[in-house]
């Protein structure tokens, strides 16, 4: 940046703000550079010459001709999105506008540990570049959204409670060393929120909260349009919130917390007993009397079809997650609480009421009043291209720098 004329310092940071908002008019872009409409203009010629932009069609008029809008061109790179759960991993290839280009989804095998996993990972990054056409030195950057505790500033996990061998991995250095690009690690609650304020219904609320409910439970804050990760990186984790003194167990040393109340492994395992007891006559003829069968999927198949257990279960999982949401809105009041994650995809209409409830009868009228919680309409597909997002950014501004750099030699 040092070295950069200070027309291209204006450049790159006007390219910032069209990416920053997805599509833009000139107008708008006068308004938030508080550059001069001809300055504005002749920049936009010079990044649409570039191919960095494209024209992508007419906005919403307030009188007079619709204004065009501006986005980043799709064909200016290609950067991949890796998320790593307890059970499957997410792999994503996108342009830097975010177009997904391929997705698939693969067992992680974390439980055979770090290095196995992380060398069938590596090769499963390999197939899906391959899939979408993509050349390893097309790739500009590399996203990856893990669990566990993280440092971020080396890209390590430094331990994942619910794979114990997961201690001090390099998983940064893993993927920079084979595809030697930009690589970023982030908690992969925080990837999903990320998905969800650029692709989802996150777009438009600055007080919003994203909370992810599957093999784990984690949370990711917007406080005034920017995530907030508290002092020491650590802010989001939601699924120690204690929500049940009585309760089992937790890998933290407290007991009842919402991370053996609501996740997966937790209610499988009661689902399984229930099966086991002839408890839930739908989860026995579903799963074929197998408990090894039995899936958050087959959980919700079995509600949809009346299937009181499930419900019940269901409805006790959404009343839990509700009482430690509630410490959330009274916190922070947000205008927007976005449930997702394999429970929320697998179940989240059942979820949904027994959440609403308890904030409705615990949170404090004013909050509860002002904030709406929704279920968040993104897939597993998207939970990837959030993780993509964490290097878009930096791999468009290094896509500049290297054209500028050829422009002066």
């Amino acid at each position: 940046m040092a070295n950069l004329s200070r027309s291209n310092v204006r450049l790159l940071g006007l390219l910032k703000v069209i990416y920053d908002a997805g599509q833009i008019s000139r107008t708008d872009l006068v308004e938030q550079t508080g550059h001069s409409p001809f300055l504005v203009s002749k920049m936009c010629d010079e990044l649409l010459e570039s191919r960095f932009i494209l024209e992508t069609g007419p906005g919403n008029s307030t009188g007079g001709r619709p204004p065009t809008l501006l986005s980043i061109d799709p064909k200016s790179g290609k950067v991949v999105g890796l998320h790593i759960g307890t059970f499957n991993a997410r792999i994503a290839i996108t342009d830097l506008a975010g177009t997904l280009l391929a997705f698939r989804k693969v067992r992680s095998h974390v439980e055979t540990g770090p290095d196995e996993a992380l060398r069938q990972l590596n090769a499963e990054v390999d197939a899906t570049l391959r899939q979408a056409g993509v050349a390893q030195d097309q790739v500009l950057g590399i996203g990856v959204g893990i669990s566990g505790v993280l440092d971020r500033s080396t890209g390590t996990t430094l331990f994942w409670p619910k794979v114990p061998q997961w201690v001090n991995v390099p998983v940064k250095q893993s993927f920079t060393e084979r595809f030697e690009t930009v690589v970023e690690i982030e908690d992969t609650p925080r990837t999903m929120a990320l998905a969800e304020r650029r692709f989802g219904i996150g777009k438009q609320a600055p007080e919003y909260v994203y909370v992810s409910v599957g093999a784990g439970t984690g949370a990711a804050f917007f406080l005034r349009g920017q995530m907030y990760t508290g002092g020491g990186g650590f802010a989001g984790e939601f699924g120690h919130v204690t929500v049940d003194e009585t309760g089992p167990l937790c890998s933290c040393g407290n007991r009842g917390c919402l991370e053996v109340m609501v996740s997966a492994s937790a209610l499988i395992k009661r689902a399984q007993t229930a099966v086991a007891q002839s408890l839930s006559p739908n989860l026995w003829r579903l799963s074929g009397g197998n408990l090894d069968n039995i899936s958050l999927e087959l959980i919700g198949q079995a509600a949809v079809q009346g299937d009181r257990f499930a419900r019940s279960l269901l409805h006790e999982a959404g009343s839990f997650l509700g009482i430690g949401l509630v410490v959330i809105v009274n916190l922070l009041n947000p205008t927007l609480i976005s449930i997702g994650g394999a429970l929320a995809l697998a179940a989240g209409q059942f979820l949904l009421p027994a959440v609403e409830q308890v904030i409705r009868n615990r949170a404090l009228e004013p909050q509860a009043a002002e904030v709406k919680v929704e279920l968040s309409e993104l897939g597993e597909a998207d939970w990837a291209r959030g993780a993509a997002l964490l290097v878009t950014g930096k791999a468009l501004e290094a896509s500049f720098l290297k054209s500028r750099s050829h422009r002066a030699t």
